[in-house]
């Protein structure tokens, strides 16, 4: 073992060769004794036995018997490693990646990755705002780096690409950036042996923001892909009624629920609509909720009376071994040739639609039925509605009614203040209408939690 006057070098070199700062330990004639591989790279001509003079930039550490050991810090590189592990979506880190290069590393930056259909991208930054192009997947000066089979490679003449660079640089330094990708750092000068192991440690931690910041932008497209599968699709235009909807549910950084509504309408000018509550909440009710829409649609094309309709989706539901039971309710629209519209209506164990008249009296509608989706021998009823021009159905969710009041939580909202608020909308379209239900129980829950929450109008013009 190599030691002196109480100091074990070869322990010393053990420790801190691998960090990442440059250290240097020096005995008390001033002569480097131990020289990490950073250090190595950051004072390359600094080899132990010389002397060493006091750095301005290094931090001391006394080891005792005058020996000391130096630290020094790239603090710039360590910023920007902060700044690459923050980001969460692959275009912004790559954005990252040749801007802090430009500003730390090179004159000029390019970050080569795979594209979709085969292609490549070039993302590239000069000293100003980062840009992209797309090209074939030609890129055969980075052959090495871009397969894996290559840690760095020096670049000195560029051949085919997006490179964008100014003719004159005088030489680049390529690093793997992930697997298919590459970090290519331009410089009209040559690169010190500090540089290169610069070039090599922010390529290191670019490969891993980009992993990590690809896998969390692939995610979120999943999660996007299968959240509008189970949002409300946007109302359609359907002749005779306006249409207008609420849809708030209870999980809104999810933005789904187990609360929905549907409009669907025919050829012939007529429509099926429905709103329903699964009972659950958070994504097991969302994905039911789906499940219960498509089964509604599907069945919607071969069967439109309401009460047949349910008795179908019940036996659908049923098959599929689910333990999630729905309340819903089904309605036939139908137009009238001397204005306004017929509703058939049947309910599954939901609370029963409104009808504000265009006088301003609220009317209810009672279709009894038992909830969907659980037993097998179940019966529902159904309701003539006709609505004159003017008149607004309102079905709704009991979210709605339950909600409860941010100053007392067992006080609920309930069916009378609901009508009251109907009751005020005398005359307005059925967009204010909606809007003002939500705005009245929002404001009596007042940021407080609650329940999905899911509105339907349904207005004659």
């Amino acid at each position: 073992m190599s030691s002196v006057v109480g100091i074990d070098l070869d322990g010393w070199r053990r420790l801190v060769d691998g960090l990442r700062e440059a250290v240097l330990v020096v005995d008390p004639a001033g002569l480097v004794r131990v020289r990490n591989a950073a250090a190595a790279a950051r004072f390359p001509g600094l080899v132990p036995g010389e002397q060493f003079a006091v750095h301005a930039t290094g931090r001391q550490h006394d080891l005792g018997d005058g020996w000391s050991a130096w630290y020094f810090t790239d603090t710039a590189l360590d910023h920007a490693h902060l700044r690459l592990a923050g980001g969460t979506s692959r275009e912004a880190t790559l954005k990252n990646i040749v801007q802090l290069a430009s500003e730390l590393l090179g004159e000029h930056c390019v970050a080569v990755v795979p594209a979709t259909r085969d292609r490549l991208e070039w993302w590239r930054c000069g000293g100003g705002e980062p840009t992209v192009a797309r090209t074939p997947r030609r890129a055969s000066v980075l052959s090495e780096v871009l397969t894996g089979a290559s840690a760095m490679t020096k670049i000195t003449s560029l051949g085919e690409g997006g490179w964008g660079v100014p003719e004159d640089f005088g030489c680049g330094l390529a690093v793997p950036l992930g697997v298919g990708g590459a970090l290519v750092v331009l410089r009209r000068g040559d690169f010190a042996p500090h540089d290169v192991e610069r070039v090599r440690l922010f390529g290191k931690h670019a490969a891993v923001a980009l992993e990590s910041s690809s896998k969390l932008t692939e995610q979120q497209r999943m999660i996007d892909v299968l959240r509008s599968a189970l949002l409300p699709l946007p109302l359609p235009e359907v002749p005779g009624v306006s249409l207008a909807s609420v849809f708030i549910p209870a999980h809104q950084r999810a933005l789904v629920g187990g609360d929905f509504y549907d409009v669907h309408p025919r050829t012939d000018g007529s429509a099926t609509f429905a709103l329903g509550d699964v009972c659950g909440h958070g994504l097991e009710a969302a994905v039911h909720s789906g499940r219960v829409r498509q089964s509604l649609q599907a069945l919607s094309l071969v069967e439109t009376n309401p009460v047949r309709l349910l008795h179908l989706l019940n036996t659908s539901l049923r098959a599929t071994g689910s333990k999630l039971f729905t309340t819903i309710v089904v309605g036939q629209l139908v137009p009238l040739a001397d204005g306004g519209v017929s509703l058939s209506l049947a309910s599954g164990g939901h609370p029963a639609p409104l009808v504000l008249r265009a006088d301003g009296t609220v009317q209810d509608v009672s279709a009894p039925g038992a909830i969907v989706g659980i037993l097998s021998d179940v019966r529902f009823s159904s309701e003539q509605v006709t609505l004159a021009p003017g008149d607004t159905l309102v079905l709704y969710s009991d979210g709605f009614t339950e909600a409860r009041a941010h100053t007392n939580r067992s006080e609920l909202f309930g069916e009378q203040r609901l009508r009251a608020v109907l009751k005020e909308c005398k005359g307005l379209p059925a967009e204010e209408i909606a809007r003002r239900c939500q705005e009245a129980v929002l404001k009596w829950l007042d940021r407080d939690d609650h329940d999905d929450l899911a509105l339907l109008a349904v207005q004659a013009v």
